[in-house]
């Protein structure tokens, strides 16, 4: 039951209506009209003055991704830095400034980051426009991109109440666009902090208080090996929801290595790591650091800075050492690392908008099968394990970068200008609403997206999984098959869902290229 009560001039309390059930779809509509949040309690329960599991404060919470653009001292015994300054590019390419963060940010994270972004100084704002309060900030390169949870905004665009949720070393930083009012209405955020803990909170809550006491894999410290590389505190559990531990990952892996590493070998990685599970802290890496087992191999990378360390995989054997590492989520290139500067893949994934139905969606999926179709292009369709979908393109590695996106824009751009009420490739989030986003920027050097077969950071523990077109339908959801369910799929298949995916690479030629508007 959810309710309200209010207080007239007299001091009365007065009762007023309340809605029973359907809690998720008014939580929903509460946050919309920019609301705090909701209560919500128990039918039968009473009230009480003291705390109680049977009375709930739901809050709405925002999550969006900000460019860093400078960041203040520490005050006190804090060490690193004492807040970021944050903004996100507008229509014009201007950096526009959001506020501050200064919380959320654990003693480790506060040390690394801080000496990356004095790597990135410089003596000039890149901010448009003046700063309340700037003396003694120092301004970097807007080249960090940050994921910061909030409560709303100011009338003046500035966030309230942010709490840093982590890095997006995965992110470029010209992808981020300012939201406007509209965005963050339309997109709140599905997993509220409550006040008091849900039945289900207090499931998590309990598994983050035996890890920390020592009562479950901390305690124990269980080692194990598996395919020859050591698994420390193997029974760590890594998704609270399902009991799934780190051995119960790295044993999926070991079945499935045959299926997993043809779409992962060789290839330059950025991960998702999570080190205390699913429910710990989250964070995307692209460098390797301390943390990566040695044995993982490495190679050097030039980017705008100098040479960068990368990770990529030879055998089932180092993505076990990544399991190790923790990480949940694995994030391949484009391209080898024999070949780097030539991708030997195209990416276009179909990001809905919240609201969009998904026998939408596949229609869309099919659309740009068949505009691929046209040019010569074979597409291959996966489910992601969130959301949308992604078509696959094997390509012969004849382009480079900047050519190979250009293509994949100009394409995108066709598709959405065929059908723009359900179509966009706007980054604007206001352009988004009520549409589906064909992202393109996949496809960019040093972009990646999530690899076939590997599990995402989520609820439930699903799997991003290649599957046939005939069997993409309005039943098939984008993260049906998880860790648990997807070995027997695998086991029961005559054939892969991607049969004939290498000998269906084409080179992009000029005709493809004039096809779409290119010269």
């Amino acid at each position: 039951m959810l309710e309200a009560a209010s207080f007239d001039n007299a001091s009365r309390i007065r009762y007023s209506d309340h809605i029973d059930a359907q809690g998720e779809t008014f939580y929903e509509r509460a946050c919309r009209l920019g609301l705090e949040g909701i209560i919500s309690k128990r039918a039968s329960s009473h009230y009480h003055s003291t705390r109680s599991k049977q009375w709930l404060k739901v809050k709405c919470a925002n999550h969006e991704e900000f460019v860093i653009g400078g960041y203040t001292e520490p005050d006190g015994s804090r060490s690193g830095f004492g807040a970021l300054l944050m903004g996100a590019f507008d229509d014009q390419d201007r950096l526009v400034y959001a506020g501050r963060v200064g919380t959320g940010f654990s003693k480790r994270l506060l040390e690394t980051l801080s000496a990356a972004l004095r790597d990135l100084e410089t003596s000039e704002s890149p901010f448009a426009g003046s700063i309340r309060n700037s003396r003694g900030v120092h301004w970097v390169r807007p080249e960090q991109v940050i994921e910061v949870e909030f409560a709303g905004r100011t009338r003046d665009g500035l966030l309230r109440h942010p709490a840093f949720r982590g890095l997006r070393e995965d992110r470029n930083p010209e992808e981020i666009r300012m939201a406007s009012d509209k965005d963050e209405s339309a997109a709140p955020s599905r997993s509220g902090k409550s006040s008091r803990p849900s039945d289900s909170d207090e499931s998590k809550a309990a598994s983050r208080s035996k890890r920390a006491s020592g009562s479950s894999a901390s305690r124990s410290g269980q080692t194990t090996q598996v395919l020859g590389v050591r698994l420390t505190h193997a029974d760590r559990v890594l998704y609270p929801e399902q009991g799934l531990t780190k051995l119960d990952l790295a044993r999926y892996y070991e079945a499935i290595q045959d299926w997993v590493m043809p779409h992962l070998a060789r290839r330059p990685l950025a991960l998702m790591r999570c080190p205390e599970g699913r429910d710990g802290e989250c964070f995307f890496q692209k460098h390797p650091r301390v943390a990566i087992p040695d044995s993982v191999p490495r190679i050097d990378i030039d980017e705008k800075k100098g040479t960068s360390e990368y990770i990529y995989v030879e055998s089932a054997a180092d993505l076990i050492a990544l399991v190790q590492a923790g990480a949940l989520e694995i994030h391949p290139w484009g391209s080898r690392v024999g070949d780097l500067e030539r991708p030997d893949n195209l990416v276009f994934d179909l990001d809905p908008a919240p609201g969009v139905a998904w026998p939408e969606i596949v229609r869309v999926a099919r659309s740009l099968r068949e505009r691929l179709a046209s040019l010569g292009l074979e597409s291959f369709v996966r489910v992601t394990g969130g959301k949308g979908l992604h078509l696959v393109v094997p390509i012969e590695p004849a382009l480079e970068w900047d050519d190979a996106k250009a293509f994949a824009r100009a394409l995108a751009r066709q598709e959405a200008k065929a059908d723009p009420k359900r179509l966009t490739t706007n980054l604007s989030k206001a352009q988004r609403e009520g549409r589906i986003f064909i992202d393109y920027l996949r496809n960019g050097r040093g972009a990646t997206a999530v690899a076939s077969y590997t599990v995402r950071a989520r609820e439930g523990a699903p799997v991003c999984v290649p599957v046939r077109w005939d069997e993409l339908d309005a039943k098939l959801k984008p993260d049906r098959y998880t860790v648990r369910n997807l070995p027997r799929r695998l086991a029961s298949l005559r054939k892969d869902p991607w049969a004939g995916f290498d000998d269906a690479r084409r080179a992009i030629d000029a005709r493809m290229r004039q096809a779409v508007g290119l010269g």
